[in-house]
């Protein structure tokens, strides 16, 4: 499996929703990994916690339109998340 690349903007909203996460779920992801990263991805997406989906959408919105093909594709994240 490749690698997911994330830009700029993505990378800091994924971080900010990383902060939230650790603090609302008490949870933490560690970033630098493929497999940690991704679990948080597939996690906030599922979330019912308002916070986490605020901050899962900012980071949705900064992705490009394949990577968002490629969560769906791998089973991430649900197509529906993306409503």
């Amino acid at each position: 499996m490749n690698q997911l690349i994330f830009n700029q903007a993505s990378i800091f909203h994924l971080q900010q929703l990383e902060v939230q996460f650790r603090k609302r779920q008490g949870v933490r992801h560690r970033l630098s990994d493929e497999s940690s990263r991704l679990e948080l991805i597939s996690q906030s997406s599922q979330s019912s916690d308002i916070i986490i989906q605020k901050y899962f959408r900012r980071f949705a919105h900064e992705l490009e339109p394949e990577l968002v093909e490629e969560l769906i594709a791998r089973g991430i994240v649900k197509p529906d998340s993306w409503v």
